[in-house]
């Protein structure tokens, strides 16, 4: 009897289990047994993976949500993502070297991926532009990384029930994280930040001190944006799921995220929570009853919001067209309008390539100096991804950026429209309406917000990609693909 590919693969991954316990056991050295069990660990992981190739989205998922990586270099750990995707990647290579086929559906996605690469190129490009070489090297493999991970998601999420399962990882993880923030803010203890997963910046003022809730990354802004970006998906569970039980546990995870954002102090993410909402009831017309519940209660809540609230709210008025000159009357506006235009100005000394990728904080006081709007020493940031694209890989960087967004958002328009008037599909439909309705969100800030963090977005693009991918599939082999059905 001959063995077959999957049995020899089970062999393989045996012996080395085998041979890392015996390394363990007979070594004295405790480093060594370390590594080997971080060995041992990866192959287990890798033959879970190769065994149900979902779960490798579901631990890139949670890793890049909690900022695992983070948490080990703060304590003087090697960094765990970029090990997580070759695992991943390995395993998920493996398994269709042996046993699945390559995805199909790809004839609307392959526009989007194209766009994806000539980002990339024109990022990596770039690099002969920048100053220091080796922040430029970091952002071209940052990006490569998670380019990556894109893929092994796609390539993992072949099934509609295993692309929901990864959406409401997406949901549980990030429920959990802002459950530990409301934590801190009811209890008043913000010196428990669990093992990193829950950090806080201290806002120091004249009279006061506001603590922003940060989630695992110890930036207030940028985790309100990720925040806001997995509320449309929450949303649309509580409009479309039809068992209570799960109807009230959506309508409770988006009370635990909305006040996240709250807490967060972001004014970008409420300008994006503000348009999202709008999308949505324009778009998926909710029972009123809903809509006049959510009115009264905002009406209720406001006299007793904390002033620190109020006064963050209002502060936005200062943006409005009836106030001549207010983005200069608040500090932090006049410093982000000074990043802002500082970035348009590389841009405009370097159209072509830009100042490299990762250059924008180095070449800041060279290029801010022209423009005398505020005096500061050190590094900045653009507080603009489109500005940080613009500054960083020139013109042809930006047009395959916008290119790749607007693309994307458009073939998820054309899948949704494709199948909402398919009674069996209307489930699948609201999911695909729930992941435009995330990118769309975390579009908008982007506008305030740099692209620090990015890798969260990377995670909303590759569900956006597969969704796409399994409603083409469902178009051309119905029968194959006849779970898209009633569940949702």
């Amino acid at each position: 009897m001959t063995a077959n590919k999957s049995d020899i693969i089970y062999l393989l991954m045996g012996v080395v289990v085998a041979a890392g316990g015996a390394v363990v056991i007979g070594n004295p050295d405790t480093r060594v047994g370390l590594f080997v069990v971080a060995g041992m660990l990866a192959a287990g992981l890798v033959m879970a993976i190769y065994i149900k190739p979902s779960l490798g989205a579901d631990v890139l998922i949670i890793a890049v949500f909690t900022n695992i990586s983070r948490t080990f270099t703060d304590r003087g750990l090697p960094s765990v993502i970029k090990p997580l995707v070759f695992i991943v990647a390995i395993a998920i290579f493996v398994r269709y070297l042996n046993a699945a086929r390559p995805p199909g559906g790809r004839a609307r996605t392959r526009g989007i991926e194209s766009y994806l690469f000539f980002f990339f190129i024109m990022t990596a490009v770039s690099y002969l532009a920048a100053s220091d070489k080796d922040l430029a090297i970091e952002a071209i493999l940052d990006l490569g990384k998670d380019i990556v991970i894109i893929y092994c998601i796609m390539f993992t999420l072949r099934h509609p029930n295993t692309w929901k399962q990864s959406a409401w990882t997406v949901i549980l993880i990030t429920a959990f994280l802002c459950l530990l923030g409301a934590y801190q803010v009811v209890s008043g203890n913000y010196d428990q930040t669990f093992f990193g997963l829950a950090r806080v910046v201290e806002d120091v003022g004249s009279s006061s001190t506001t603590y922003r809730i940060s989630g695992p990354i110890n930036e207030p802004n940028i985790w309100g944006q990720v925040v806001v970006a997995v509320v449309p998906l929450v949303i649309i569970r509580v409009i479309y799921e039809r068992r209570l039980r799960m109807k009230l546990v959506s309508l409770g995870i988006l009370g635990i995220l909305l006040f996240e954002v709250l807490n967060s102090y972001s004014r970008g993410a409420y300008l994006a929570l503000a348009v999202i909402l709008v999308l949505v009831l324009v778009g998926h017309r909710p029972h009123p009853l809903v809509w006049l519940g959510s009115a009264a209660a905002v009406v209720f809540i406001l006299p007793f919001l904390p002033a620190s609230y109020m006064e963050r709210f209002e502060s936005l008025l200062l943006l409005s067209p009836a106030n001549d000159g207010g983005i200069y009357q608040e500090a932090s506006f006049r410093g982000r309008t000074s990043e802002m235009l500082t970035g348009l100005n590389m841009f405009v000394k370097n159209p072509l390539l830009g100042v490299g990728a990762g250059n924008y904080p180095n070449n800041y006081q060279e290029y801010t100096e022209e423009l005398g709007l505020e005096l500061r020493t050190g590094e900045r940031d653009p507080h603009s991804l489109y500005v940080q694209i613009l500054a960083e890989t020139g013109l042809v960087g930006m047009i395959s950026f916008l290119g790749f967004s607007i693309l994307l958002l458009v073939n998820l328009s054309r899948a949704r429209q494709s199948i909402e008037h398919m009674v069996a599909y209307k489930g699948w439909a609201s999911w695909i309406s729930a992941i435009q309705l995330t990118i769309i969100g975390y579009l908008i800030t982007s506008f305030f917000l740099h692209g620090s963090y990015l890798r969260f977005f990377w995670i909303f693009v590759a569900l956006a990609l597969a969704a796409i991918q399994l409603t083409e599939e469902s178009l051309i082999n119905p029968d194959q693909n006849h779970s898209l059905e009633l569940s949702v």
